[in-house]
């Protein structure tokens, strides 16, 4: 009977190996399809550039696109434009409960501290403060679990508020 269960639990693993193998082909194929998209819209700028034939009117041989993030020489982004900026971005992304996050911005790195209820909103937390314009780097300080201002009037008498 144990060569039966661990028999089982082997085709069951081999199972999911196979389904995840299956996920990150997709996954790997909707990556190329979308890089390969990116790529032609890019060269296909950088042809009618070539060919004198942009579409802002400017000189032969200049791409029309492609300069996303590059900005004059000497330009950094105000740091309260930042704070602004993630605080917004954080807000605004629906899978993250950001009512335990503290963000303070020094020198475009962004520092977040506080707590979140799961470690998928940590990296979620990180990821959209990096995603955010002039942010240089992000110093994820968050803590997993039970926020330091549980048991405040902001939370409901009795609730657990993990649950």
């Amino acid at each position: 009977m144990t060569r039966t269960t661990s028999s089982q639990a082997t085709d069951e693993l081999r199972d999911v190996a196979r389904d995840a193998l299956k996920l990150g082909g997709r996954c790997v194929g909707a990556a190329r399809e979308w890089l390969g998209a990116k790529r032609s819209e890019f060269d296909s700028g950088r042809a009618a550039g070539a060919a004198g034939g942009t579409h802002d009117g400017g000189p032969s041989g200049v791409s029309v696109h492609g300069y996303r993030g590059i900005g004059p020489r000497g330009y950094r982004r105000d740091d309260a434009r930042i704070h602004e900026d993630v605080c917004d971005a954080l807000t605004e992304s629906d899978a993250l409960d950001a009512s335990g996050i503290s963000v303070t911005v020094q020198d475009g790195v962004v520092k977040l501290s506080g707590s979140v209820p799961h470690r998928m909103m940590k990296r979620l937390a990180e990821d959209v403060s990096e995603g955010c314009p002039g942010v240089r780097d992000v110093d994820n300080m968050l803590r997993v679990g039970v926020s330091q201002t549980a048991g405040t009037s902001n939370d409901v008498p009795g609730m657990d508020p993990l649950a």
